[in-house]
């Protein structure tokens, strides 16, 4: 397979997944809002820095309220890591590579593209706010399905999974960031609003009843963040990405040094005490995590793609 293939079908896999999790964060996002009493910590600019994107967002906005907030992640196309901007560069790489996938997957993406083009940044995007972003989820997931059972599981659709899930670990690890606000309030009130945030952080990942499932017990940080970090068997847990990196890597020729690095970050993941992450610990600890995929997605491009490594948006 020729390398410029396979980094086109890895970014677009790239590209899709982080579109349904980008649309789940703001879902999310959105409910606590709605969720959460007014002057408990939570407003809509922490979602900039849960994407690192404060210094672009103030350098074209001069205000950080819902509205430009959710166009900036949403419709602007001058941030390369907006919702709109995301479809468009998932659609290129697929265009580019039509003869590699099955055409229901290119229709897919085409027609994911197009709704994304005429919902997002539409007037009426606020007041349609999660009908369009559970559209946006359920085409993503089609796509998913559609490259899943229609594709040859040989080397082209092994960098589509590799894409996929290191996309996946990065985005629940961002999901997992919105848990780091620090709530302003006290005693029972302060517990009551940890719970209904964490829930929403399940909720945003569809863990809520998997959850409840495996754990069995009541909503509490430190078990949310174990269970999305460490359990193997949920498809969105981080450890279930970086076994199913593993498992790609095992399919491919000089996977050693992916293959080391993964294992490192899955076992200093496996150490880590989680009860003792809350506020600026947990989002240090997310920042050391996307720096390690960060370090592994590198290793990737250097391995298999001939192009200059690529830096993540």
């Amino acid at each position: 397979m020729l390398s410029r293939v396979a980094e086109r079908l890895y970014w677009m896999a790239r590209y899709i997944e982080r579109a349904e999790n980008t649309a789940r964060l703001v879902s999310v996002y959105s409910m606590l809002l709605l969720d959460l009493p007014r002057g408990v910590g939570i407003h809509w600019r922490q979602l900039v820095e849960i994407y690192g994107g404060n210094e672009l967002f103030y350098s074209r906005y001069r205000s950080d309220g819902e509205s430009n907030i959710l166009k900036f992640i949403a419709a602007d196309t001058g941030n390369p890591g907006s919702l709109l901007a995301t479809l468009a560069m998932a659609r290129e790489n697929v265009r580019t590579t039509r003869d590699q996938i099955p055409s229901e997957a290119w229709q897919a993406i085409n027609e994911l593209y197009l709704f994304g083009r005429r919902r997002l940044p539409a007037p009426t995007f606020r007041k349609n706010l999660h009908r369009i972003l559970s559209e946006i989820i359920a085409r993503c997931q089609r796509t998913t399905g559609v490259l899943s059972g229609a594709m040859s599981h040989g080397p082209g659709y092994q960098f589509v999974r590799i894409g996929r899930n290191i996309e996946r670990a990065d985005m629940t690890s961002r999901i997992v960031d919105v848990g780091s606000t620090t709530l302003i309030a006290e005693g029972d009130e302060r517990k009551i609003l940890a719970n209904r945030l964490w829930m929403n952080v399940l909720n945003a990942l569809s863990a809520h009843q998997m959850y409840r499932q495996y754990v069995r017990r009541r909503i509490r940080r430190g078990d949310v963040i174990r269970y999305l970090m460490e359990d193997a068997d949920f498809p969105r847990s981080v450890s279930h990405s970086l076994l199913q990196l593993q498992e790609c890597l095992g399919q491919l020729p000089n996977q050693k040094k992916p293959e080391q690095a993964i294992a490192r970050l899955r076992k200093s993941i496996m150490k880590q005490e989680f009860e003792d992450l809350a506020g600026d610990s947990l989002h240090k600890f997310i920042d050391h995590l996307q720096e390690d995929l960060a370090g592994i997605h590198q290793i990737i491009a250097r391995t298999w793609f001939v192009t200059e490594v690529d830096e993540k948006v």
